[in-house]
């Protein structure tokens, strides 16, 4: 097929970075649309409602969140354009992880009207962490060659299992055994709070601390988790010491 035959959607900046580095020298065919978004978290059921979502998240994380969130902004405009054009074959790059089996679920939905094929990568053959980020921009060529297809059948499963999620308005999701669940918001705070030690501690180094204890397939992010730590300052579980503009910027230790 040629160059313009097969589009590759593929969520957060790092995967399509590594997906576009494919194409241009590991010999991959076609074009590649990010999402730069984390789906594990946040509302999927109301555009405005996941940017604010987002803009509370990232105040006391110490960088501004500029713009729309992409993957709920511009997905209908790309399946109506993918139902317009000649494109014969879809691509959806998810591994086994709670943000990305997300988004495969999202993209079945949004491509109910694509009348051509649609294949995944990342089911298996993922090296090291199973997100489509890590992996080398060869591996990720070779494995298009081994990519399976989602049949209309699987299709329609899927964007149901999206439909649930967006319509129960939780904001936390997790993998567990090829499903995504909801999860109450406060799901990781233990986790959080099993990350500090006597005295105060630096709030950068529990949310690190706590990433570093994720299961593979369920990372959490560390704005997410500074949003979590705010909320225990905010409830009285921790304390907290020095501006809080800034996830590098104060202190915070158990009450």
């Amino acid at each position: 097929m040629s160059q313009h035959a097969y589009r590759h959607l593929v969520l957060g900046g790092s995967a399509g970075g590594c997906l576009r580095a494919a194409v241009a020298n590991c010999g991959l065919m076609g074009r590649v649309h990010v999402f730069d978004d984390d789906l594990s978290h946040g509302p999927l059921n109301d555009k405005q409602a996941r940017a604010a979502y987002f803009e509370a998240l990232f105040q006391n994380y110490g960088q501004l969140h500029e713009g729309p969130v992409p993957s709920l902004v511009d997905f209908d405009s790309l399946s109506v354009q993918l139902t317009q054009d000649l494109t014969p074959e879809v691509c959806l790059w998810a591994g086994e992880n709670a943000s990305e089996l997300t988004f495969l679920e999202m993209a079945c939905y949004g491509l109910r009207l694509f009348k051509g094929s649609v294949t995944r990568v990342g089911t298996t053959g993922l090296k090291s962490l199973p997100y489509i980020g890590p992996q080398t921009p060869a591996l990720l060529a070779s494995l298009f060659d081994q990519r399976e297809a989602v049949d209309p059948v699987t299709r329609t499963t899927l964007s149901s299992d999206f439909l649930r999620l967006r319509n129960s308005g939780a904001t936390l999701r997790k993998w567990e055994a090829g499903k995504i669940f909801d999860v109450p918001a406060d799901y990781y705070d233990s986790l959080l709070l099993a990350c500090f030690s006597k005295g105060w501690v630096s709030a950068a180094s529990v949310v690190g601390t706590a990433m570093g204890r994720c299961d593979e397939h369920n990372l959490l992010g560390d704005v997410f988790l500074s949003g979590r730590l705010q909320y225990l300052i905010t409830k009285g579980l921790i304390e907290a010491s020095g501006p809080q503009a800034s996830l590098r910027d104060y202190s915070v230790r158990r009450k």
